[in-house]
């Protein structure tokens, strides 16, 4: 089990009590890798690192940048990694073949400049791909995302950057969506000790930090209850976006 502190935003390997939550975003990463050539490899946002090196093989570089640092035990992979804002990526113009961003958009009050860099980055002929949260499943607790999307919405907001836009959506199995239903459940039962929004007055520091210890909480209790399904990547299949996939995934071509 993972000893760095969970603080909420980012999920790190190994933790059982998050492995849904690690397959669910697998998941895309495994869609990614099946796409990747010989070529050049983008992972911006990637977090701990954990989905960068799963990038990794096939005779492609990657690199992920983040403004945190990976997991130590992800920079011995194969893949590079780097440090950067991403409102301000210091790359060259065309100089990736595939370009990856899962679940960054919903932390962004505005993505543009952020998808713009993207089709900058990207070569003609290259392929970006690009997942966030559905706002029809969302529990709307993350004080991380200032905003989530329908699927029609994000559609709009990729055109104006890609002459083409596939919209897809992450799939989930029913043991998982029996699991995912409690652990709503148990989150609104949580909500509902506040029904003033009492929390929206406190410092975000502490508003971060309570946000972190629930969401351990709830998955415990999800776990003494019913218990966390063993699932994997295929438990979360790529499929047509529908209102009732978890996440919206888009492959997008043609930067403009």
């Amino acid at each position: 089990m993972s000893r760095t502190l969970f603080t909420g935003e980012r999920l790190h390997e190994g933790d059982p009590l998050f492995a849904v939550d690690l397959a669910r975003h697998h998941a895309a990463y495994g869609f990614a890798r099946s796409r990747i050539g010989s070529g050049r490899v983008l992972d911006l946002g990637c977090g701990t690192g954990y989905g960068t090196v799963g990038l990794t093989g096939a005779g492609a570089s990657v690199l992920g940048i983040d403004r945190i640092a990976p997991d130590a035990v992800n920079r011995s992979s194969g893949a590079l990694f780097a440090r950067a804002d991403l409102r301000g990526i210091p790359l060259a113009a065309g100089s990736f073949d595939l370009v990856t961003s899962f679940q960054v958009l919903e932390h962004l009050e505005d993505p543009s400049p952020y998808l713009e860099t993207i089709a900058r980055l990207l070569r003609p002929e290259g392929l970006a791909i690009v997942s966030t949260p559905n706002i029809l499943l969302s529990d709307g607790v993350n004080p991380y995302h200032v905003h989530e999307y329908r699927a029609e919405e994000l559609s709009g907001c990729l055109a104006a950057h890609f002459a083409e836009v596939e919209m897809l959506g992450v799939g989930m199995s029913e043991p998982v969506r029996a699991y995912m239903d409690d652990r709503s459940r148990r989150i609104r039962r949580i909500m509902r000790l506040d029904p003033l929004r009492l929390r929206d007055r406190l410092p975000r520091g502490l508003v971060l930090r309570l946000f972190a210890a629930f969401a351990v909480l709830v998955r415990r209790g999800a776990d003494s209850g019913e218990g966390t399904p063993e699932v994997g990547p295929g438990d979360f299949p790529i499929e047509p976006a529908r209102d009732d996939a978890i996440d919206w995934l888009a492959v997008c071509r043609k930067p403009r």
